[in-house]
Formats: structure tokens, C-alpha cells, sequence
């Protein structure tokens, strides 16, 4: 069976979930594949090389905002929903791809090998830190806007203030994948009734 780009990813995201970078090898990630080292020299030429491709694939693209939920162009109770779905769909596709056999990641849960995933984009991908900052913000500026439009059109209250209230949103999502993370994973169904008392407590 030939072996394709998106094999080698998954199988390198697998092993970068699992264990730190340092650890990582480019032999464990031809014997997950079967290649050669030449093998996977034709698609990557280093393993920073490689590291950065999966973290671009499954961190940066599959979290950009514009690719988890549609902008907000309706109501704030609108774009909760919106979020939750672009949450849920993204959660799915990263367990999903770092199953192997039915199982997750070896020795450890995929939502916690997740994060650590995070952890190594601030040590090992080349101006890492600022990468997250960018995609970050981008979620802040998405939530401000939403709830700015939602002030706008009386949905909410006047006196909100659209920053504080980004920032409650975001970082109730943040915490709550944290804790979760270390034992079945975010919950979707606790965090949509998080948002909906957040929501309430907002509204008009």
C-alpha cells in the first residue's frame, strides 16, 4: 500500500501527542508508516520540519476560528450554537485521528496529549508563541464582535461590556477543556449550559 502525506501526519501527530518532541524520532515515525528514513526525506526534510506540518494541520488550521464556525452574522444566542457545533465537530475529528485501533493515544487521554500538543508548539515550532497569540486573539475578536452586535441590537443588555464579556465566554471554554481534559475529556453539553447562564445573565 503506498504511503501518502496525510499517513505520515496522522501517525507523527499520534507519537507528538504521546510523548514530547525530544523523544520523538524520525525512525518511530517511518515504522508507524512503514517508509524508509529516505522514505519520509522525500516529504520532510527534518523533524522540526515535520513537527511544524502537523502542528499547521491539526492545531493551527483545525482551531482557526474561520474554519471551526461560521462568522457571526446572526444573533448572539445564534453564534453560541454555532460555536458549540465547531467545537464538537473539531473534538471528534482530533480523537478520531489520534485513535489508533480503537484505542487512544498510548498512555494517556487524546484530550490531555492534545494540549501537551499546545505545550510543544511554544518550544519547538519556530515563533510558535506568536502563533498562538494570533490564533487566540482571533477567537477574543470573534466573541467581542458577536457580543458588540448583540448589544447593538438589544439582544443584551447596554451596559455589557463586550470585552469583559469575550473574555468570560473564552476563558469558561479554556478552563473547562483544561480540567476536563485530564479525565473524559470536555464535556459539550456542560459547556453549552455554561454559555447558556453566561448568556442569561447577559441578555436583555
Amino acid at each position: 500500500m503506498k504511503t501518502n502525506r496525510e499517513e505520515i501526519l496522522q501517525s507523527a501527530l499520534r507519537l507528538f501527542m504521546s510523548m514530547n518532541y525530544e523523544r520523538v524520532s524520525l525512525q518511530m515515525v517511518t515504522e508507524a508508516v512503514g517508509l524508509t528514513k529516505t522514505g519520509i526525506f522525500n516529504y520532510y526534510a527534518s523533524k522540526q520540519e515535520l513537527f511544524v506540518a502537523v502542528a499547521d494541520r491539526y492545531l493551527f488550521n483545525a482551531q482557526d476560528p474561520e474554519k471551526k464556525y461560521a462568522a457571526c452574522d446572526g444573533t448572539l444566542s445564534d453564534f453560541i450554537d454555532k460555536y458549540i457545533r465547531g467545537v464538537a465537530q473539531t473534538m471528534e475529528y482530533i480523537v478520531r485521528i489520534g485513535r489508533v485501533e480503537g484505542d487512544a493515544v498510548t498512555g494517556k487521554h487524546i484530550n490531555s496529549a492534545y494540549i501537551n500538543l499546545f505545550q510543544q508548539v511554544l518550544f519547538y515550532y519556530p515563533g510558535g508563541k506568536q502563533r498562538l497569540h494570533e490564533l487566540m486573539k482571533k477567537e477574543y475578536c470573534c466573541w467581542r464582535e458577536a457580543v458588540r452586535g448583540a448589544i447593538l441590537s438589544g439582544e443584551v443588555r447596554e451596559d455589557v461590556d463586550p470585552e469583559e464579556a469575550a473574555a468570560l465566554f473564552r476563558q469558561v471554554f479554556v478552563g473547562m477543556s483544561y480540567e476536563m481534559s485530564f479525565f473524559n475529556g470536555l464535556e459539550i453539553n456542560v459547556l453549552e449550559r455554561r454559555f447558556r447562564y453566561i448568556y442569561d445573565l447577559l441578555k436583555r
